[in-house]
Order: structure tokens, then sequence, then C-alpha cells
């Protein structure tokens, strides 16, 4: 996350996770760990850069820790988009119900996916296939500019 300039959180050395969506354009990975209010870790998708989480160089091949409560770890990270479809997980984005009517599991999404995807014009099913499936790659996290 970029913090404001007087919090002066130095960029150097971390990435955010992004994918370049047709109709919504960058999104990022979003994180938030919970632990120290014992409630659910949030993982979520964003397209604010400003909410985007930050993990540092090296992730993708060494362990890697977090330094603030929206970072990321290399471990988290690793299961990060299996985490943000987890139907099991409480307090989750993403939800699958058995549909005994045709045999199949409707997904519902909720909040920030929800709006993500209205917003996307695709349906559930399509959007949540391009999330699972979409390149995410790492990009440096833009250096804020001054306030005049």
């Amino acid at each position: 996350m970029l913090l404001d300039n007087d919090e002066g959180r130095n960029s150097n050395g971390w990435l955010l996770v992004a994918a370049d969506h047709p109709a919504l354009g960058r999104l990022y990975w979003r994180y938030c760990d919970e632990s120290s209010v014992n409630a659910p870790d949030y993982y979520g998708i964003t397209d604010n850069v400003q909410l985007a989480s930050w993990i540092r160089e090296g992730w993708r091949k060494t362990d890697v820790y977090a330094a603030d409560y929206s970072d990321m770890s290399s471990m988290t990270a690793r299961c990060f988009i299996r985490e943000l479809f987890n139907p099991n997980r409480y307090d989750s984005n993403y939800l699958e119900s058995f549909n005994w009517d045709n045999g199949h599991a409707d997904i519902v999404l909720y909040q920030d996916l929800a709006d993500l995807q209205r917003r996307s014009s695709q349906s559930v099913e399509d959007f949540v296939n391009w999330l699972r499936s979409a390149e995410w790659f790492d990009t440096p996290v833009p250096v804020p500019t001054s306030k005049s």
C-alpha cells in the first residue's frame, strides 16, 4: 500500500502483483493479515494501486517476509489465487453453492470481486476464469508523487 508522504515508506525493492484486464485495466492483488485482531486474512483484487499489497523482489524464487500487515510474504503470495477462490475460507468474497436443479456449482461473488465483475461486463464464471488464468506479473511499486 502506498502510504502518505509523511509516513515515508521506501518502495525500493518492493513489487506489486498485477494483471491487465481488457475492460478494467490494471488489477492488483490486495491482502491484509488480520491475525492481530483474531480475524481471517483478507484476499482481494483491486484496481486502486494505493490499496495494492506490496511484496519484496525475489518472492517467486526465494522466501521473503512481510514488513507490514498489508504486505505479502512469499508463502502468502504463492497461495494467493487459491485462497482468493477458497469457498471454505471464512469471510471469503467467493462462494460456491451446489445447485440441485442443474447439478452444478453456482458461483456468487461479494464486495470487491462482485463490483469488479459487474464493471467488467463479464459473466461471473467468465470473470472468475479470467482471474484464475490471468498472467499475473510483478511491477515496481510506483514512487509517490510529491504533493504541491
